[in-house]
């Protein structure tokens, strides 16, 4: 009876194992599909549900909401990206013009930044018949993500073999290293980065969208700070002789640093405040693993990893 029970763990095994590998190559296309729209239902989720306790309809806040994020990713690759081509092109050419020696990683820098943006853009544009089943995958995603979004929790948490303090230890470091990563290092940045680059155009400042869009990633990027940008380009106003531009620069920055501080203590608690060297280690090396969602699961998985040996040396 023992051997036979035995026998049957071990065709268990072997048969689990194999419709894990066959379910591997099913969905192995629709992986980043996958993971580009958690991160946005993660993302979007407070806005469904403020739009639900207004309508009191989920099916049509999941359709608000979606319709939403459809409009803002068009505009990114429509306006934004063309945008930001153009600028990293005319700033390159400026720089060679004017005779200036333009560093070799900034060089590479906007190289790749162009050759990226441009990729994500013509690939979406020119192959869009061919991304309309992702398009159609991820759409029906988020929608149910939006609607069934507690369920899909709370059944992945049954599902999770571990006792019940271990999956609140890992679930509980789980959000707050998403808060962490989500609400206080991207959503940060992109507000930030959506103002530096008002404040650019109203200070007439050559290339607003590709200074803001520098000015996000370096807000992301702890210590480095995006007065990396702004205070050269305030100081070389100042120095042509425009000095209202370049003081209100300085002055508009200044404000903006406190106000990104502020939003940075009210989105993330003190406690789920990742290290600076895992988030610069995990968005350079998330990057170039994951693509531009790296940004979000480069220092997400670095930290989760070490939050996991950490709970592993604890319990030894």
């Amino acid at each position: 009876m023992k051997l036979n029970q035995k026998h049957s763990i071990y065709f268990f095994m072997v048969l689990f194992f194999i419709i894990a590998i066959i379910s591997f190559f099913v969905i192995k296309d629709l992986i980043f599909v996958i993971l580009y729209s958690t991160v946005l239902a993660f993302f979007f989720y407070p806005l469904y549900n403020k739009i639900k306790s207004i309508i009191k309809l989920k099916w049509l806040s999941a359709i608000i909401v979606i319709l939403l994020i459809i409009f803002i990713v068009t505009i990114l690759l429509v306006f934004v990206s063309n945008q930001l081509i153009k600028e990293s092109l005319s700033f390159y050419s400026s720089a060679r013009e004017l005779d200036i020696e333009v560093a070799p990683f900034i060089k590479e820098g906007l190289q790749n930044i162009m050759i990226s943006i441009n990729k994500i853009a013509s690939d979406f544009l020119f192959s869009l018949p061919a991304k309309l089943l992702n398009i159609f995958v991820s759409i029906l995603l988020l929608f149910y993500f939006f609607i069934d979004g507690e369920k899909l929790l709370d059944g992945f948490k049954k599902t999770i073999p571990l006792d019940e303090h271990r999956k609140k230890l890992y679930l509980g470091e789980f959000k707050n290293i998403s808060n962490s990563v989500i609400y206080g290092s991207v959503l940060t940045g992109i507000i930030v980065g959506v103002l530096s680059g008002i404040g650019f155009y109203i200070f007439k400042v050559n290339s607003p969208v590709l200074l803001s869009f520098v000015v996000m990633i370096l807000v992301i990027l702890p210590i480095v700070g995006s007065a990396l940008v702004w205070l050269p380009v305030a100081i070389l106003k100042i120095s042509n002789g425009d000095n209202s531009n370049g003081i209100g620069l300085i002055i508009y920055n200044l404000i903006l640093t406190l106000i990104g501080a502020i939003l940075t203590y009210k989105l993330v608690s003190r406690k789920s405040k990742m290290h600076p060297v895992l988030i610069i280690i995990g968005v350079i090396g998330g990057l170039k693993f994951f693509g531009f969602i790296g940004i979000i699961f480069g220092p997400f998985v670095l930290t989760l990893f070490i939050t996991m040996l950490k709970y592993i040396a604890f319990e030894k």
